[in-house]
């Protein structure tokens, strides 16, 4: 179906979705916009700006993007934007799920998962808006067999893309790149003593000033952040093994297991041993 909404000239968005378990919008801020927090999707997106400047958080990564940068965010993995001042800003937004690419196609999203900052040249970006400029005319005029086509496209579109992923932006200011420093940490040590005072002594600030910075540059307080990260690691402890609740809590950081299991309902709407339940099921 296709749809064109106006907010207030805010924003314009046009979305266009797929019969084949995919969908990507086309949308226009023409004010500053920041996501109020992280969050993920059951599906994976590949953003593509267009026109301004953004910050995205991905997991534990930053990625300043300039027009015709592109960002991979596999499904699951908590992300946040932010446009910082910059007044318009343009992008597409593909979603799809694992089985939209097939099998065929699956070594280029395992790519993407591993370097997730796509930079065209300008000879290939040319060829990339064609790509999808022909998907968004597919979804707009409807004639038979578009689903496939569009499918195609897509397909086109990450094996052109594939050529081009990299693991990160490299226009990180100092002070960005020990954050990310900080928050590559975090996810990977996430069952240490993690508290502000602990992380203050090992980064050599103030604590106030390290979290300060931390929310500046990715715009979620720290606590918050470790609590993600925690909640992260233990939901593929549920997944791929068997201990119990309790221990999964203990390995995960949390000294008390009432609070994990607080703290990942707010996340996961749901309990930990339910979503244990639900997963062995499936």
């Amino acid at each position: 179906m296709f749809f064109l909404l106006e907010f207030n000239k805010v924003m314009k968005m046009a979305v266009y979705s797929s019969e084949n378990n995919c969908f990507f919008e086309h949308k226009t801020h023409t004010e500053p916009m920041t996501m109020q927090s992280a969050h993920y999707h059951d599906s994976h997106e590949l953003y593509f700006l267009k026109k301004g400047r953004t910050k995205y958080f991905v997991d534990n990564e930053i990625f300043i993007l300039e027009p015709g940068d592109m960002v991979f965010i596999p499904k699951f993995v908590f992300h946040k934007t932010d446009n910082g001042q910059c007044t318009e800003v343009e992008r597409l937004r593909f979603s799809f799920g694992d089985d939209f690419a097939g099998k065929d196609f699956q070594k280029y999203i395992d790519e993407l998962k591993q370097k997730r900052f796509i930079r065209m040249p300008d000879d290939s970006l040319s060829e990339l808006e064609n790509i999808i400029n022909r998907l968004e005319t597919e979804g707009t005029k409807k004639q038979k067999n578009y689903a496939e086509m569009q499918r195609l496209c897509f397909m086109q579109m990450l094996v052109l893309i594939s050529r081009y992923c990299t693991t990160n932006s490299s226009h990180l200011t100092p002070s960005e790149q020990t954050i990310q420093n900080i928050a590559k940490y975090i996810s990977e040590n996430c069952g240490m003593e993690l508290s502000l005072e602990a992380l203050s002594r090992k980064y050599a600030m103030s604590p106030s000033h390290l979290c300060r910075l931390f929310k500046k540059t990715i715009g979620i307080g720290l606590s918050e952040y470790v609590n993600i990260s925690r909640i992260t690691a233990a939901e593929k402890l549920l997944q791929a093994t068997d201990k119990t609740v309790t221990q999964i809590a203990t390995e995960c950081g949390f000294n008390d297991s009432n609070y994990f299991a607080a703290v990942f309902k707010k996340y996961k709407g749901t309990t930990p041993k339910k979503y244990s339940m639900e997963k062995r099921k499936s």
